[in-house]
């Protein structure tokens, strides 16, 4: 049976409950465990729900690997008011519900307006981070500064929105829409729901918010905290951790002698010329998983020492 003093390290893959938030979900996660050493990949706003990979003891050093990681969200934006967070739990500022004869034609249409919207948020776009982020201007968080009433002037960001799949559109109590959306990292869904609420002259806001892919990993294969608890219960829990290996399952692998793999573990400067013919991308500074016969040794990137190019080690695994 494995207790938990057997848990050195690996990924957990939790289904965040809404009202959480994601370092309290964390802090559960260090007590589940026992250790001190937990990260997360990608917060979630209290009112959302999902996919919250975390991971634990040594598997830390491979949270950095994950902050690349494209995400897949399943959204219910509400028409009728914006709100100052751009989600439920704000105090509204402003928009108006649809009259009576605008929600006619809507359904006229097959809410074709609103339909094509939303489709049009696919590609490459610009987008401002909202004030309730954990964004930091000045070492604060955003958030801070909002909740003391402050604006603060914000820079535009690139954002790539790679798929938009609308599943509903309807009317219950206001008009609402259903719609998942793969996008890069650092895209803030509730904006997307605000954008959505200006272009229609309503207002909008995210009113539910399930997050269903992170990078390599699905919501179908997290655990909800009263499973993993009930894991540890019965000495199970180590069971469901992951290999920290499969954090890096999106970068490109390098196979190594065992010749080249004891240099690499020695801290070598090796000369990039011996690798790049096996390299997928020797653009200065892309990361690389180098490998050998018991898996992955180190991360590695190429660069430049005194006009020579290297291969330059960042992170050694035991």
């Amino acid at each position: 049976m494995t207790t938990t003093s057997d848990i050195e390290s690996g990924i957990l893959l939790v289904n965040k409950p809404v009202g959480m938030t994601s370092f309290q979900v964390v802090s559960r996660i260090r007590k589940l465990c026992g250790v001190r050493k937990a990260g997360h990949c990608g917060t979630l706003d209290p009112f959302a729900s999902g996919l919250l990979p975390v991971a634990v003891g040594r598997a830390t050093r491979v949270v950095r690997y994950m902050d690349s990681y494209d995400k897949t969200y399943r959204c219910r934006v509400r028409f009728g008011a914006f709100t100052d967070t751009q989600d439920r739990d704000g105090v509204q500022t402003g928009g108006r519900l649809p009259t009576d004869s605008e929600l006619r034609a809507l359904e006229e249409s097959d809410y074709e307006q609103i339909r094509r919207m939303i489709l049009n948020l696919s590609g490459d776009r610009m987008q401002i981070p909202p004030m309730y982020s954990a964004v930091k201007s000045n070492g604060k968080p955003l958030y801070a500064y909002a909740r003391q009433g402050i604006t603060l002037e914000r820079s535009e960001r690139p954002i790539r929105i790679h798929h938009v799949e609308v599943h509903a559109i309807g009317v219950d109590e206001a008009l609402y829409a259903d719609f998942s959306v793969s996008c890069s990292k650092g895209t803030y869904i509730r904006t997307l729901c605000d954008d959505l609420g200006r272009e229609s002259g309503f207002g909008a806001y995210a009113d539910a918010l399930i997050r269903t892919r992170c990078g390599p990993y699905p919501l179908s294969d997290s655990h909800t905290l009263e499973e993993l608890e009930e894991k540890k219960s019965r000495g199970e829990l180590a069971d469901l951790f992951l290999p920290e290996d499969s954090a890096l399952s999106h970068l490109p692998s390098l196979f190594l002698s065992e010749e080249e793999e004891a240099a690499i573990r020695m801290g070598k400067l090796l000369d990039l010329s011996l690798f790049a013919s096996r390299m997928t991308d020797c653009t200065t500074g892309v990361r690389t998983v180098v490998r050998g016969n018991c898996g992955p040794i180190a991360v590695v990137y190429p660069d430049i020492r005194e006009g020579r190019e290297i291969l330059r080690i960042e992170r050694v695994f035991s």
